[in-house]
């Protein structure tokens, strides 16, 4: 369950930074509706995965969470330091 929930955040968390290329404000955008999802998120599904699985579950959950918390970080800084391209700069023309 756990690897199950990670490979989930890795790829929402990857998703993310290929869909915000060469955009400053969409991956500053992104990085903090990832930390908001991580941190809002947590205390809506640990009933859920609590009776579920249990202390697994909440544990698991406690991963996915960290994992997106730390990828939104890792997104919004990479987003400070990302170069927009304005609308007639193509990368080919520099």
């Amino acid at each position: 369950m756990a690897i199950i929930l990670i490979l989930i955040a890795i790829f929402v968390i990857g998703i993310s930074l290929w869909l915000s290329k060469q955009n400053k404000k969409a991956r500053i955008t992104v990085g903090l509706v990832l930390i908001v999802v991580s941190i809002i998120s947590y205390p809506m599904l640990v009933p859920i995965l609590g009776e579920w699985k249990a202390l697994e579950g909440v544990a698991s959950l406690m991963v996915f969470n960290l994992v997106l918390l730390v990828g939104g970080i890792i997104t919004l800084i990479a987003g400070f330091f990302t170069k927009s391209l304005s609308e007639g700069v193509h990368p080919s023309n520099n």
